[in-house]
């Protein structure tokens, strides 16, 4: 197991910074996928790169992104990680709809390749959702995959059998902690 030496706050930071960048690369992604060019925002284009994380960072931590220990990350922070996304992007388009142009009086539109300028494209929410959830629950899943390397030193001790029943939530947390560790076999 790889043993990293940071405090609690460290990792967060850490955890926020690296989220922060994911977010900003999954929607530029999403406009290069959607345009199939290499995508570059204009001054007004630029609007909507900045709403994506400061939207984000409240809803990560309202589902409890950066209090998970990512090595016990299991089905049900995944589950979250969906619908955290899901929100963060419903939330994006409502305000890139109504607060950029209503409030702040920025109109977003995007050049057309063929002809005339077009309006915000409608696939753009899809994309962003789904390289959000690629890139977010992927880089949580690489880093418990790098956290959770076994090591190669032999135990001595001999492995126990553990029957886990009718715990509910407790049991399946329980039995995700257990299965992590090599002196445990859950029945």
């Amino acid at each position: 197991m790889l043993n990293v030496e940071l405090s609690r706050r460290s990792k967060s930071t850490l955890m926020i910074v690296t989220d922060i960048f994911l977010i900003t690369l999954s929607l530029w992604l999403a406009f290069t996928l959607r345009f199939g060019v290499w995508f570059w925002p204009n001054k007004d284009q630029v609007w909507l790169f900045a709403a994506a994380p400061i939207l984000a960072l409240p809803i990560f931590i309202k589902f409890g992104f950066y209090k998970t220990v990512v090595r016990f990350i299991g089905r049900k922070a995944m589950l979250e990680s969906l619908q955290a996304t899901g929100l963060l992007v419903l939330l994006w388009v409502l305000t890139i709809a109504t607060f950029l142009p209503y409030y702040l009086d920025i109109k977003i539109t995007f050049p057309r390749f063929i002809s005339s300028e077009i309006m915000f494209p409608r696939s753009i929410p899809i994309l962003f959702w789904i390289t959000l959830l690629l890139t977010i629950g992927g880089s949580r899943q690489l880093a418990k995959l790098i956290l959770l390397t076994p090591d190669n030193k032999p135990t001595s001790k001999p492995i126990r059998n553990a029957l886990i029943f009718g715990a509910g939530m407790g049991g399946i947390e329980l039995a995700t902690s257990l299965s992590h560790k090599n002196e445990v076999n859950i029945l």
